[in-house]
């Protein structure tokens, strides 16, 4: 791998992508791999989901300034016609396929790229060997979206991504024999930094999978982090969650009687701007802190609490916030539940939003508690009675008053999580007594 990484590097020096926007679209593999440590080491890695619209990708190619662009095959068009219309700076297109044929002078394949770039070390060229890294240089510049789905390139420095792989690190016990399943797309933030540059520092491996179809032993952390944070920043400890050393926290304009608040962070890993928009850059870093948007807790041990963004968060009668993802969590233990969605219904009198939760069932799970013949009714009662568990353990004005069994699965993004915004994930397909608040209604 690092012989490809120093030929391919090579190239795109020689190629005068230095210092510049590079694209990189495709599954993972190490193809995707490979072209984006390259990337970061000679100008600008731009990862980039496969699933965007072509008239956002060419907003996000003009936003990073990219200059060249890593695909995968079936990407091929896409990018030739973004390439061949004139509107970004792409002016290279490179195949990611290594055994794809030569593609003539406007199309590469990585393989030939490789190959070329090894000829040129060949002959004494060291510039990418010798390339001389600067700390606070942007080397990525990852795009992430808020609640609503609208999407901000995060800019990240080699002293950004460097910090947050020695904090992690210092945390985590990785060994050379360990291996890292891949399952998030690389262009997510925390899994090419996690996924690809953590385990390969530890000399561990990493195989991009389909599905878990072995018999192996997994070990698996939960941690919170976001994209302006290079990824992780607290791991779980199972009642709360402990920064990584160097990471600070604090909780902006707390309640003097729950002292949730909004967490801030600051450390050496947070991004030095959002690209080209000032105006959120502004928003989000004051004075060396990032207001994350996540509302949280920390308690006299320094343990961090999260319980979700302020941005989803429900106004209960009482005038508090309730925060879904915390309900969420607790719904997402029941066993017949596969994964669950809270939110604020329309109340049927009044402005007070009802706490609705629709909740996928786990059809083998349910069949096997109620038998093979059970009715709508069955299961909207089995997982009533769930919740009434969940409910006892709640202050009044958390409780979940309607809940929506549903059969098929949410809506999500490209990194599997579940899209908030989208009208459909609320009401939904596929649901059972949408006006029912308890068995028998």
């Amino acid at each position: 791998m690092y012989e490809d990484l120093c030929a391919l590097g090579t190239l795109l020096i020689a190629k005068d992508f230095k210092g510049k926007g590079i694209a990189i679209a495709g599954k993972n593999s190490y193809e995707w791999a490979v072209s984006f440590l390259a990337a970061i080491c000679v100008g600008v890695a731009v990862p980039l989901d496969t699933e965007f619209w072509i008239v956002s990708l060419k907003h996000f190619l003009n936003i990073t300034d990219c200059r060249c662009a890593i695909f995968s095959e079936q990407l091929q068009d896409t990018y030739w016609q973004i390439r061949n219309d004139g509107i970004t700076g792409v002016e290279t297109l490179i195949n990611m396929y290594r055994d794809r044929e030569k593609g003539g002078w406007d199309l590469f394949s990585l393989g030939e790229m490789i190959e070329e770039g090894k000829k040129i070390l060949a002959s004494g060229n060291r510039d990418f060997v010798e390339t001389h890294i600067k700390q606070n240089e942007i080397c990525a510049m990852i795009f992430t979206s808020d609640g609503k789905g609208d999407h901000k390139a995060v800019s990240l420095t080699h002293r950004n991504i460097a910090s947050e792989l020695r904090q992690l690190s210092e945390t985590l016990d990785i060994e050379c024999y360990d291996v890292f399943f891949s399952r998030l797309p690389f262009h997510n933030a925390h899994e090419c930094i996690c996924g690809i540059l953590l385990p390969l520092i530890s000399g561990a491996a990493i195989t991009c999978s389909e599905g878990y179809d072995y018999n192996v032993d997994v070990s698996a952390l939960q941690g919170y982090g976001l994209a302006e944070s290079a990824s992780l920043v607290a791991l779980d400890t199972g009642n709360g969650s402990r920064l990584l050393p160097g990471m600070k926290a604090k909780i902006d304009n707390p309640d003097p009687e729950t002292g949730i608040g909004e967490i801030c962070l600051a450390g050496e890993n947070i991004m030095l701007e959002y690209a080209k928009d000032p105006e959120a850059t502004a928003k989000i870093l004051k004075d060396g802190w990032l207001f994350t948007g996540d509302m949280g807790r920390i308690d006299e041990n320094g343990l961090l609490y999260v319980l979700g963004s302020k941005l989803n968060s429900i106004i209960a009668e009482n005038g508090l916030n309730v925060y879904p993802e915390e309900l969420e969590n607790k719904l997402d233990t029941i066993p017949y539940v596969r994964e669950s969605l809270v939110w604020g219904s329309e109340p049927d009198t009044g402005r007070i939003p009802i706490i609705t939760a629709t909740l996928v069932i786990d059809v083998e799970k349910t069949t096997k508690k109620l038998g093979a013949g059970y009715s709508e009714r069955d299961v909207f009662e089995l997982l009533s009675s769930e919740v009434e568990k969940i409910n006892a353990e709640l202050p009044k004005f958390k409780r979940i008053k309607r809940i929506i069994p549903r059969k098929n699965e949410f809506l999500k993004d490209s990194s599997q999580r579940i899209i908030r915004w989208e009208f459909s994930n609320a009401p939904a397909p596929g649901t059972y007594y949408k006006k029912a608040e308890k068995p028998g209604d």
